[in-house]
């Protein structure tokens, strides 16, 4: 459904990524795991055009692109196809909950505002909110937040959503309330490429692992084989010191 392709970014002199390809079926949770700097968000922008890739193909839906050389009206469709969860929400200060929907859906996809309501309506019923459809962001916290832009996403009915740690900037107890959302929505065969830290997440969730270090690709296996069985040395030294610096145990994660 999704194939990346020896994806290459460069900032300045530095390479961020190099030759990094996934592949990605129907209904997969994909978790990307690694280090700080790993590459691990760059990829994710470069597959929604955030970033520019220096090299690069995809195929999404059958359709091929060349990430490197995209024009306007190949942005937009990959764009309609996907939708991206930010790490710090992204919502409109000056909009409410159910506005934050609706503008996506009425502005960038032209479905008619009475339709529009209604699948907003129901996206903000999905993560738990509804009754919330009027607050501004300001109003509410930012597990709430984070959820309105799940819901957002939810409802352009793409074909697959990419999470760019989604709870890395909410405090310890609003976590699980998002994850919460992100089980639910993978429960329902909703595709999804997730940047997180959370191994109960990844461990719980995910059909498959990504583990990335210094713009690679180190290894990819499922769940139950990454955390038992890694087979680089470099993933095994990530994975003790994940262990190191938390309450669980390699049995516990497996």
């Amino acid at each position: 459904m999704l194939d990346v392709k020896n994806v290459k970014k460069q900032f300045g002199e530095k390479t961020v990524l190099e030759d990094v390809s996934l592949t990605v079926n129907k209904g997969d949770v994909v978790v990307i795991l690694g280090p700080s700097g790993s590459g691990k968000t760059t990829f994710l922008r470069c597959l929604n055009h955030l970033e520019r890739a220096d090299q690069g193909q995809l195929t999404l839906d059958g359709q091929a692109y060349d990430l490197a050389t995209l024009n306007r009206k190949e942005v937009l469709d990959i764009r309609r196809k996907t939708a991206f969860v930010f790490q710090h929400y992204n919502l409109f200060a000056n909009k409410t909950a159910l506005e934050n929907i609706l503008e996506g859906l009425i502005v960038a996809r032209k479905v008619p505002k009475a339709e529009a309501e209604k699948i907003a309506q129901e996206a903000l019923e999905k993560v738990g909110l509804l009754s919330y459809k009027d607050y501004y962001p300001s109003q509410l916290s930012g597990g709430q937040q984070q959820r309105i832009g799940i819901a957002r996403a939810v409802a352009v009915k793409p074909d697959v959503i990419f999470f760019d740690e989604p709870t890395s900037a909410l405090d310890p107890e609003l976590i699980g309330d998002v994850l919460g959302v992100m089980k639910q929505l993978a429960d329902e065969g909703i595709t999804m490429i997730v940047v997180t830290h959370e191994m109960s997440f990844a461990r719980d969730v995910a059909n498959h692992i990504v583990f990335m270090d210094g713009g690679h690709i180190v290894e990819q296996a499922p769940p139950k084989e990454f955390f038992l069985h890694p087979k680089e040395e470099r993933t095994r030294r990530f994975l003790a010191r994940i262990l190191s610096d938390s309450s669980y145990t390699i049995d516990e994660l497996a």
